[in-house]
């Protein structure tokens, strides 16, 4: 576990890496990396320290709630049987639904808030932002993962699932301008312009909650078309919501 925790950090740097130079070229703001770096570098080594503690977690609730009557089941509806590309297209789908369910949950319950605060006290977006994660959001996070081997997805499968993921978060909170393109993607896909409006202390907090597709932002009314929301609008966490705290990266 400690070595698939390497070959994280290796993707989350490398094409964190490659998406720097991309915000270096087409920047929405302007970023003081050589101040934010040092910061946000130990956030992304604590998220390293939370995936050896989870994946034991994870590996322990897989076989806690997974039998091999639920197995049965599950093959008895003929799920199993299907090729495993739509295996892995259903798990992703009911990942991203549990996401959008547990995650507005944190935005309404004043409890569960707690354990989402820091990873919004981002006061500016750019790509290794997104490791500011409390140990208790990624814990919550995670159980939609289930999702994955209850389809039989094989683990040699899980790793590409993992390194997308890590390569997404950073897409996700990317620091560039947002492109027409970008808009033809958000028919299904969630792109930087997306979340960064969920990131806006403007209009609901309760606002393009998906983390891979838009669908159900669309489907729930939570969706906020990027293009009416104007750039002087746009504002993210103040410097006091940005101060860390122990119970913040906890998420207590």
């Amino acid at each position: 576990m400690i070595g698939q925790t390497l070959i994280g950090l290796l993707v989350l740097f490398g094409s964190g890496l490659l998406f720097w130079i991309w915000e270096l070229q087409d920047p929405r703001q302007l970023v003081e990396y050589r101040s934010r770096f040092s910061r946000e570098f130990g956030a992304a080594m604590l998220s390293a320290v939370y995936s050896i503690i989870l994946a034991y977690f994870f590996v322990a609730l897989v076989r806690l709630t997974i039998s091999p009557s639920l197995m049965d089941f599950i093959g008895w509806t003929g799920l199993l049987s299907l090729p495993l590309w739509i295996r892995l297209g259903i798990a992703y789908v009911l990942k991203d639904f549990s996401f959008y369910v547990t995650h507005w949950l944190k935005h309404k319950n004043n409890i569960l808030w707690l354990t989402h605060n820091w990873h919004h006290s981002i006061d500016q977006l750019w790509w290794l932002a997104a490791q500011r994660e409390s140990l208790t959001d990624v814990l919550l996070f995670k159980v939609g993962f289930l999702s994955f081997p209850l389809l039989g997805i094989p683990p040699e499968i899980m790793i590409f699932v993992g390194i997308h993921y890590i390569i997404h978060d950073n897409w996700i909170h990317l620091n560039v301008k947002w492109r027409s393109w970008m808009k033809a993607i958000e028919w299904v896909y969630v792109t930087p312009r997306f979340h960064a409006v969920h990131h806006t202390q403007t209009g609901p907090i309760t606002k393009n909650l998906g983390a891979l597709l838009t669908v159900f932002d669309r489907l729930f009314g939570t969706y906020v078309d990027p293009e009416a929301i104007a750039p002087d609008q746009i504002q993210f966490a103040s410097g006091d919501n940005a101060v860390v705290t122990v119970r913040k990266i906890v998420g207590v």
